[in-house]
């Protein structure tokens, strides 16, 4: 059985939260906070950093839809996101809907006894964690 290695990305202006899974656990933990460059841009040093280090199969990227299912701007610099990952690492991406799960990541972090303001990277990295988990429990093959 080959086991495969996905990462989970929570898109943000300033910095990216980053999960790690696998098809054996599907269980997956928020790994990392890659903040953009000064600029803007996208910061692929600390995403090479990562990505080398894991033998990726897939990306899941979290689609900020509106409450009704809309695009928004977000929407756009996340499905901009995975392309540049697709054109880098040639590994495909997956899309799913983010749709509350910062708000769901700051509740589970207050409710974790973490201070009601919580670092934001630690909710990108929750939220991460909180959008592969959900493409985990969808996707689950057993």
């Amino acid at each position: 059985m080959d086991i495969e290695t996905y990462l989970g990305f929570d898109v943000g202006t300033k910095r990216t939260g980053v999960a790690i899974a696998n098809s054996l656990t599907h269980t997956a933990n928020g790994i990392s906070v890659v903040k953009n460059n000064k600029d803007g841009s996208t910061n692929f040093a600390g995403f090479d950093e990562i990505v080398n280090a894991h033998n990726v199969s897939k990306f899941i990227i979290g689609l900020p839809l509106d409450k009704d299912g809309k695009t928004q701007e977000m929407t756009f610099i996340a499905q901009s996101f995975g392309r540049k990952l697709t054109n880098r690492y040639n590994i495909e991406v997956v899309f799913i809907d983010e749709y509350l799960s910062s708000f769901d990541a700051k509740k589970q972090l207050k409710y974790n006894h973490y201070h009601p303001n919580a670092k934001r990277g630690e909710v990108d990295k929750q939220s991460s964690q909180l959008i592969l988990q959900t493409w985990l429990n969808e996707n689950r093959l057993d």
